[in-house]
């Protein structure tokens, strides 16, 4: 997670999400993700990605919403989820480097598709 203070970050990845404890997130399809049909060049298409999101050692099913857009022959796939960390047991981290922080963040993903060869 990023915020605009490096000291927060620190904070927040030692006391709140424990990255020493839980170094991964991970995001497993459990449904295919349907672009109907390729993207013509510039141009966007919706799609959502169904799966389960473990964070901080807790899964939960999500859906996240999909933007993809062929750019130069590649599809770049892109998505953001709002999440509130006490659904995933993250606590805020209290200190003199952390005056306040939201229950909330976004957990954000970008795929590059192209044909091999």
């Amino acid at each position: 997670m990023k915020s605009d203070d490096a000291r927060r970050d620190g904070r927040l990845a030692e006391q709140g999400i424990q990255t020493a404890q839980f170094p991964t997130a991970k995001f497993e399809l459990t449904e295919p993700v349907d672009l109907d049909k390729t993207p013509a060049e510039g141009v966007s298409v919706s799609a959502r990605a169904t799966g389960n999101l473990t964070l901080h050692g807790v899964t939960r099913k999500v859906t996240i919403p999909l933007d993809a857009k062929l750019t130069n022959g590649v599809i770049v796939v892109t998505g953001s989820l709002d999440i509130k960390l006490p659904d995933y047991k993250i606590e805020r981290p209290t200190s003199f480097a952390v005056l306040s922080i939201e229950d909330h963040g976004a957990f954000e993903i970008q795929l590059f598709f192209s044909h091999a060869g």
